[in-house]
Formats: C-alpha cells, structure tokens, sequence
C-alpha cells in the first residue's frame, strides 16, 4: 500500500535498451569485471580465463577451495562464527574462490583475505544494532519513492570497514590468482549478475573503490525495504544507469555459472585427481518447523516470505550438488540448526546475532557442524 501511494517516474530515458543493454559496463573499470551469471559458454569466456590463472596457483596436492556464503541479514552472524570456529580449531582452508550474496556479500570480502579478518567480523556481527544498519523512513514510503528505511548507516559502515587499504589488499590477491565474486540481481533486466570484486579493485581508483563499495551495498538491499543502487554504465559512447538490489533475489547462494567448463579447467591444470571441495554456509535454516501463527496479515507474509526463501535455497543447495557432482568437486554444507528457535527482537538485535554467532562457532569448530557427504544431504 505504501508502495503504491507513492510517486514514480520514468527512467526509460536514463537506461539502455532492452536490444543493447548487455553492451554496457560499469563506468571506469575493466570490461571483466562483470557477468550475467546465466550467460551462454561462449560468453564466459573472460571468466573461464580467470579460472584458468586462479587454478595455476593451486598447489597440486591441495587442491581448489571454493567458499559459497549465502543471504540471511541478521543471521550472518552465523556464518562469521564459522569462519571464528574454523580458524581457531586449525582447520580452516585457505580459499581460493570466494563467494557471496546479499549478507554473504558483507561477509565475503574479509573470509577472502583470511583469518586476520576474524575479529571484524566477530564484531560486527555481535555489536551492530538495528540504528547502525537502517533508518526507517515511513514517511519517505509513503511520500517519496516507496522505499521504507535509507540505507545511510549502512552505507557508511560499508565504507568504514571496506577502507582505501582493505581493498588494495583484494587487489594484490586477485594478483595472485584469487577471485571474490559478489551476486547482485540487476532488478531491470530480472537477471542475476556476479561482479569480479578483484578486478574492479586492481583499477585503484577512488571510482572503481566506491562501485565496489555499491555493489555490496546494492546485494544486501532488500527490494521496497530499501532503495536499489543505481550503478552507471556506459556502451563507450553514451552513458545509461541500471538499477541492483539484493542478490538474493535471483539466488540465494552460488558457487560458479553453471555453463562454465570447471571440469575441463581442472583437467588442464592437473587438478582433476586431488580433493577439490565447495564449502557452503548457509545463514538460514533449512528444515520446516511447525510454530502456530497469529491471526494477522502480517504474520502470514511474513511466513511466505520465509518458505520462499526456504525453498529458493534448497534449489540453489541441489544445483550446487549437480554442478559438485558433475565436477568432481566434494561439496561441504553447515546451516543454522533446526533446533535454534530463539527470536529476534529487531531486524538487528546484537544478543540474538550473539547467540547465533557462537552457534556457527560451534560448527566450525566440530566435524557434526557440517554435512560432508551430498548423498546424506538428500
């Protein structure tokens, strides 16, 4: 209601065309520091060589790691306590493709530059509250353009914790044949978009920083609750716009395209033959439970929206699952367990994350924290 009580305007002169708008690329940075993660092969061919130089830095009896962190707000607190767990039980990997979507995409960029990067992530997730994140905006809902909350809080925390020299750092491991990939949802062409973070990093401009800094703002922005980023493009000649939001609109983790030749890849470098693993951690639950619900509109949509969730991932889970089995990969899962059923008492509520966070700690601490085998998945 508050959505169509307020104004709108048309963009059509502002955005490219529906025959031209794969033509245009971010402004400033390089023409590969982007996909549509449902192109065709032929056109991943600019990823397929990334691959390629991220597979020849693999040492050949260690085989590729592939980090995949999925959505859940507030419940990212689960998987930072992971990544605490794994670190301090000595077992964590080294990484060498890192993935994200909407909290994911907060979490990705410091589990990619490793375990120093452990207490930020503990502290976020256990100090921020709802005030440091949102700040709601019924008024400007209802007045404005629709949007319920301004993301400023958190706009600001993204560029106080993603610094100058933080992403100098992704940089230099992208040079070394490391790959963070972030999942946004370009909300005007309904397609699913991964951004080569390293990438656009080695351009080291104060530009290419702040699209990086957008585009994990704009994978964590919740349709309608918050206002899509808008990200300038350009064909070489003219300039367009295009609106992103939330990632987790399209999915709710990933691990690569599925048109890619991973399997060749491995072969080429000589990896084919050693354990090579995709370890998911889902900051969601995955199991129905059955918990009566108030007699309200509210409550009943608010449920829907759960069991999409619930059921968009567990998709997301099985195709990830094919993609490992058709690969040769061992896929890893860790999810919030069926039996955590403490409530939040706002969208951030530093007590509940807290408790949550020493959950995932647990989990990344004990081998019963994960499901290592995909048939006792399914």
């Amino acid at each position: 209601m508050l959505t169509a009580c307020a104004d709108s305007y048309d963009r059509s002169a502002l955005t490219p065309t529906p025959e031209n708008y794969e033509t245009f690329l971010p402004v400033g940075v390089a023409s590969d520091s982007r996909y549509f993660e449902d192109d065709s092969r032929d056109r991943l061919a600019t990823l397929n060589a990334d691959m390629r130089k991220t597979l020849a830095q693999v040492p050949k009896r260690q085989g590729l790691n592939i980090l995949a962190l999925s959505g859940g707000g507030q419940h990212g607190a689960f998987g930072a306590g992971v990544l605490n767990g794994w670190t301090d039980k000595g077992t964590r990997p080294s990484f060498d493709v890192v993935t994200g979507i909407s909290i994911g995409a907060l979490i990705a960029p410091f589990a990619f530059l490793g375990p120093e990067y452990d207490s930020r992530l503990k502290r976020f997730y256990t100090e921020t509250a709802t005030r440091d994140v949102v700040r709601f905006d019924v008024s400007g809902a209802v007045f404005g353009r629709g949007f319920l909350s301004k993301a400023t809080p958190l706009k600001a925390a993204i560029k106080q914790e993603l610094t100058d020299n933080l992403i100098r750092e992704i940089a230099e491991q992208h040079r070394l044949g490391h790959q963070l990939l972030i999942g946004t949802t370009n909300i005007d062409a309904e397609r699913p978009v991964l951004w080569n973070i390293g990438a656009i990093a080695q351009t080291d401009t104060p530009g290419a920083r702040d699209l990086i800094r957008d585009v994990i703002l704009a994978s964590v922005s919740i349709p309608v609750v918050f206002q899509p980023v808008t990200i300038k493009v350009t064909n070489g000649e003219v300039q367009r716009e295009e609106l992103h939001v939330d990632g987790g609109l399209t999915r709710e983790i990933f691990a690569y395209p599925y048109d890619l030749q991973m399997r060749r890849l491995l072969q080429d470098a000589g990896l084919s033959n050693q354990k090579n693993s995709i370890w998911l951690i889902h900051n969601k639950t995955l199991e129905p439970s059955f918990d009566p619900l108030p007699g309200n509109a509210t409550a009943v949509a608010n449920r829907a929206f759960e069991m999409l969730i619930r059921s968009q991932s567990l998709g997301n889970i099985e195709s990830i699952l094919t993609l490992a089995s058709r690969d040769g990969f061992q896929a890893n899962i860790t999810y919030i367990p069926k039996d955590f059923q403490r409530k939040p008492q706002e969208p951030f509520d530093p007590e509940y994350m807290t408790e949550l966070f020493a959950i995932g700690y647990w989990a990344g601490q004990h081998r019963e924290g994960w499901i290592y085998d995909a048939q006792e998945w399914q």
